[in-house]
């Protein structure tokens, strides 16, 4: 499997790197899009599974932002952020602490029987897609209105 997928995301152009790391069987990092870093792993525990993940960093200019809204809205954007993941059907983890997101990781994941070029494509595409609305999401709730607001991208130096 690990030559198979390799290979797929040569073809696509989407591979960038393969890391070396005692708890999987292989760890590719890619692009989708471009310069927007994912990875696939096998864990070494679950040879027959393969998982699409992306971590992203929270801009720290929105971090500040979190810090000083009162709790009860720092718990109510947590609970909706939450709820709108959840929505796309991917696996997630939130870091924050007193209710003031740091990071998240969204992650998916595809058995090896389940395994083509066109479900592992569909699956980045998935994961990317929550990735990006969890973006948006910040952007509209912690940009204040007289900064970014002509920005139709997301700077690729704001989030990884």
């Amino acid at each position: 499997m690990r030559q198979k997928i390799k290979q797929w995301l040569i073809e696509e152009n989407l591979f960038r790197e393969e890391i070396d790391d005692d708890a999987t069987n292989f760890r590719f990092v890619f692009a989708y899009p471009e310069e927007h870093f994912m990875e696939i792993i096998q864990p070494s525990s679950k040879p027959d599974m393969i998982m699409v993940a992306v971590t992203t960093i929270v801009n720290p200019d929105h971090i500040e932002i979190m810090k000083h809204l009162p709790p009860p809205q720092r718990a109510e954007f947590i609970w909706a952020f939450r709820c709108i993941l959840n929505n796309f059907f991917v696996d997630f983890e939130l870091a924050h602490e007193d209710n003031v997101l740091e990071r998240f990781s969204l992650s998916d994941i595809l058995y090896e029987d389940g395994v083509s070029k066109d479900a592992l494509m569909r699956t980045v595409r998935k994961v990317w897609k929550a990735n990006l609305q969890a973006i948006w999401i910040l952007q509209k709730e912690f940009v204040g209105s007289d900064t970014q607001k002509d920005q139709t991208e997301i700077p690729s130096s704001m989030y990884r």
